[in-house]
Order: C-alpha cells, then structure tokens, then sequence
C-alpha cells in the first residue's frame, strides 16, 4: 500500500487548523505540526522534510505569500497548497506565481479538499473551479492555470466528464481546453501530452496516465 502524505499546516485560526487536522489524520495523512504562527512553522520546515504544506493566506500581520516563498527559499521538496476564504483572482495568480502548486477554498467539503490535498501531493497544480474559470484567459500563448489543472486530471487518469465534474466545466468545454493544450504543446494524443508537460516542467513526474483517449 502507498504511504500516505505528510503535512505541515498553518493557519491563525485554532478552530481550522483543528478541522484540517482531523480530516486528514482521519484519511490517514501525518500532521507533522500545525502552527498559528509562520515563523515557528518555517523553523520547523528547515529540519522536517514532508509533501505538502497548507498555508492560510492571510496570517494577521503575516501574508500567506511569503511562506509559500520562504518553502521554496528553503529548498524543500514540499508543495505548497494556499487554503482561503476568497475566490480572488488576483491572490490566487500571485500565489501560483510564489510557487504555490494549489489554491483552495475553505467552504470546500472536506473528503473533497483531502482528495485535492492528495492531487497537490502527487505534483499537480490543484486550482478551486471557481477561480480557475476566472484564470482561463492568456494572452501570451502559455498554459492556463486552468489548462495546467485539466492537465493534471488528465495525468490523475479522469476522463473529460470526471474533470468537468471536478472543474465545474463541461466535458465540451474540457475537450476544448485540452484540444487547445495539444496545440500548444505540439501533441495529438492525451499521454504525449502529460508526458511532454512533464518534460516541460508543467507536472512533476506521473505514471503514465491511465485515462481513456475518448471522453
């Protein structure tokens, strides 16, 4: 059986870092600390190695942000999951733009936000539907936060209607993005195309997926 991921979490709030702590201890992940506070939760990431850390993004005097920049600066191999009340677009660019592979609502059930968590463990950028749809839009040419996150489905092995279903989309709108994403990444296929994203840097390493070519 696959060991089950570690986790730091951290939040100014006693009352959520208890509610994460008990969802994800009870979906058998390691709490390796829970901190109100940053700094003491980055002196413990210095000397802790773990997959993922859970940042609220407003801390009282802190910002979510720069502990998602302080992990990196760290050189830990964790990825960092923003956990917020606002669905802004604006936060959420800026933290995927920190480094953050994930960014989260609270009001999200919690079976739904571990299965997320996981996603984030397993190296994908993991965005709420609800911002995601607002980040849909480039205007350079690269991958969307929202086709990144379809990308990452595809590589989890979900099928256009499942993604759909976990993006708030269409399974004809997901077939669209990915159509466009195939353009961008010069591939035909659903596997060449995580294969290559990898490469690209745009997923950590997968099995290769085990979707369906066909919705």
């Amino acid at each position: 059986m696959a060991e089950m991921p570690s986790v730091v979490l951290v939040d100014d709030h006693e009352l959520v870092l208890d509610g994460l702590r008990r969802a994800l201890e009870r979906a058998g992940w390691t709490v390796s600390g829970a901190f109100t506070d940053p700094e003491p939760a980055l002196r413990h990431l210095a000397s802790t190695d773990v997959d993922v850390v859970v940042v609220d993004l407003s801390l009282g005097r802190h910002s979510g942000l720069t502990v998602v920049e302080a992990v990196r600066t760290l050189g830990s191999r964790a990825s960092v999951a923003v956990l917020t009340s606002y669905a802004d677009r604006s936060a959420a660019s800026d933290a995927l733009r920190a480094g953050a592979r994930g960014f989260l609502l609270k009001d999200t059930g919690s079976a739904e936000l571990v299965a997320r968590l996981g996603a984030v463990a397993a190296g994908d950028v993991v965005v709420d539907g609800r911002v995601a749809q607002a980040l849909g839009a480039s205007e350079d040419g690269a991958l969307t936060v929202q086709e990144i996150a379809i990308l990452g489905a595809v590589a989890r092995g979900l099928t256009n209607r499942q993604i759909g279903a976990e993006l708030y989309l269409s399974h004809y709108t997901v077939k669209e993005y990915l159509a466009r994403v195939m353009r961008k990444l010069g591939t035909r296929r659903r596997a060449e195309t995580v294969v290559r994203a990898v490469e690209l840097g745009l997923l950590r390493d997968h099995h290769r997926p085990s979707a369906p070519e066909v919705s």
